[in-house]
């Protein structure tokens, strides 16, 4: 039996709980990730500043935060140290379907490309923050 002070040894882990992201217009935030990546609203706080969103079929939950200065990408204290989200599709054919879904609704992408010998698919929210789509 291992212990939890050993490699492999921490107490299970089930899954993804949820995402929080500091947006700069949760509601702006939150129309685009339903449309470009068809997340659904799940749980919701405007008069607080967040919303919850999710992807049912995945079971993930994002959730976006009103944070000052959201805008700003730079790492450190002055700004958030998240360098992208990856969403797991299953196969290269998903890709694809991706790529025309988020060309019909007019969000920008570079088009499916080879990132680290797997293909996948690199777009920006409306706060600059990355987001992937990566097949295996």
């Amino acid at each position: 039996m291992t212990s939890v002070n050993e490699p492999g040894g921490a107490a299970p882990i089930t899954g993804l709980s949820h995402v929080q992201l500091l947006v700069s217009d949760v509601v702006a935030s939150a129309r685009w990730y339903t449309v470009a990546l068809g997340l659904v609203p799940f749980a919701e706080g405007l008069d607080i500043g967040y919303v919850a969103l999710q992807h049912r079929a995945a079971r993930i939950v994002v959730v976006l935060t009103h944070g000052a200065g959201a805008g700003d990408r730079s790492p450190g204290p002055a700004g958030p140290a998240l360098d992208h989200l990856a969403f797991a599709v299953p196969d290269g054919e998903s890709l694809d379907a991706w790529a025309s879904h988020l060309t019909d609704a007019g969000i920008d992408h570079a088009g499916v490309v080879l990132e680290g010998g797997h293909p996948s698919l690199q777009l920006r929210d409306p706060d600059g923050i990355a987001i992937e789509l990566v097949a295996p």
